[in-house]
């Protein structure tokens, strides 16, 4: 039988009470952002998940946006998924949302628009590495908040090798972040490219 999440957690706190955490090396990562020691928090009990924005369609700003024809957040889509802009600047040169047109989180996804969005991941990066002075695209889904799927995409710039990796995301929020008439300005000419490569519409900032 698998662990329920309360025997998870009694016998993880048992061994951090025997013999303490694991130790880590991130501090001797070249990628690792902080200096300086840094201490776990203790490990809260399982509680009751908290119900995710936009849950079953209800209130979801990505849905009520593209019903009201909305794109003011889009720069890209084509019958099974849109690309959108982060709401707020960030620091590196290409942040964007991978989100499907339909109502979906990862599990229910249509297969037709899970393929058509795992053709997109290679096409987004492709076409991003043609008009940025970026290496590669990295793809992230955490998805408690926010209940439509929607896959983090990044990129550091060529050439800046201590951010590569696994915490990027964490350089993207302590980095001085560029204007968001800049991020958008490239989002545009990666959105050009992958209309010549995927086909989609693009809709300029």
């Amino acid at each position: 039988m698998p662990e329920s999440s309360q025997e998870w957690f009694e016998r993880v706190s048992a061994e951090i009470e025997r013999s303490g955490r694991r130790s880590s090396d991130w501090a001797q990562w070249s990628s690792w952002p902080f200096e300086g020691e840094l201490t776990p928090k203790p490990l809260d009990p399982p509680a009751q998940e908290p119900p995710r924005r936009g849950l079953g369609g209800e209130g979801c700003f990505i849905c009520d946006k593209l019903a009201a024809g909305d794109r003011t957040y889009v720069f890209w889509e084509d019958e099974h998924a849109i690309l959108g802009v982060p709401a707020e600047p960030r620091a590196l040169p290409f942040a964007a949302f991978l989100m499907p047109r339909v109502h979906a989180d990862l599990a229910d996804l249509p297969l037709p628009s899970a393929a058509r969005m795992g053709e997109l991941l290679t096409l987004i990066e492709r076409a991003a590495c043609d008009v940025l002075d970026v290496p590669r695209i990295q793809a992230a889904r955490w998805g408690d908040g926010q209940e439509h799927l929607h896959w983090w995409l990044f990129a550091r710039p060529t050439g800046m090798r201590q951010l590569r990796g696994t915490f990027l995301s964490h350089w993207d929020d302590v980095l001085p972040s560029a204007p968001i008439e800049q991020l958008r300005a490239d989002l545009d000419l990666v959105a050009a490219r992958l209309v010549e490569l995927a086909g989609g519409r693009a809709f300029p900032g």
